[in-house]
């Protein structure tokens, strides 16, 4: 993660790099980011390139990947079922070729096992698109209707009826009436 200051840094960092079509030199960044020192800029550069988000072509530097910042919008349950829907304030940075352009993503984190043998562990953050629309087999983030929880679960469909099933053999599949909040589009985990 950037502090504060490093994102703010990155993003006029960007639209430099888009605006110009190449990576500036210290001199214009220190200029356009109001840094006076060319060290403090080279700190930057280096601290941002330890993260990841730079990289070095000989003597030059590179964006790494664009990102995008998505809402890390609540909790999903990966077990049972609970009223867990808060936002908890924070956004995680993805790759912009994991965002699709145009689509509503957003992150949850994931609290339980019933998603296991489908690898996704309680602690990781599934990135998800909002949508209504899901095919058979897609991982979604369900609202069940009966009594306001939210889940994690793959879809399924019998003889034109769709259910949500864990991928784990200690949780029972969920038969109640459902709208689907969105699809799994990746996930996210931080290994210690």
């Amino acid at each position: 993660m950037l502090t504060r200051r490093q994102k703010k840094f990155f993003e006029q960092l960007k639209e430099m790099v888009r605006s110009r079509g190449y990576f500036p030199t210290v001199r214009e960044i220190g200029i356009e980011t109001g840094l006076s020192s060319p060290a403090t800029v080279h700190a930057y550069l280096n601290r941002l390139h330890d993260r990841g988000y730079l990289k070095r072509v000989g003597r030059l530097w590179e964006l790494a990947s664009y990102f995008t910042a998505v809402p890390l919008v609540g909790i999903v349950p990966a077990g049972n079922p609970q009223e867990i829907f808060e936002s908890l304030g924070e956004e995680i940075e993805l790759p912009e070729w994991m965002v699709e352009r145009g689509g509503d993503i957003m992150g949850f984190r994931v609290q339980g096992e019933s998603m296991k043998d489908a690898y996704i562990q309680e602690g990781d953050v599934v990135v998800v698109k909002r949508t209504a629309n899901a095919d058979p087999g897609e991982m979604v983030v369900a609202y069940l209707k009966t009594d306001g929880a939210i889940t994690l679960k793959r879809l399924k469909k019998d003889n034109e009826k769709y259910w949500l099933v864990p991928e784990n053999p200690e949780y029972q599949p969920i038969y109640d009436p459902f709208e689907l909040v969105g699809k799994v589009v990746g996930v996210l985990r931080r290994y210690r």
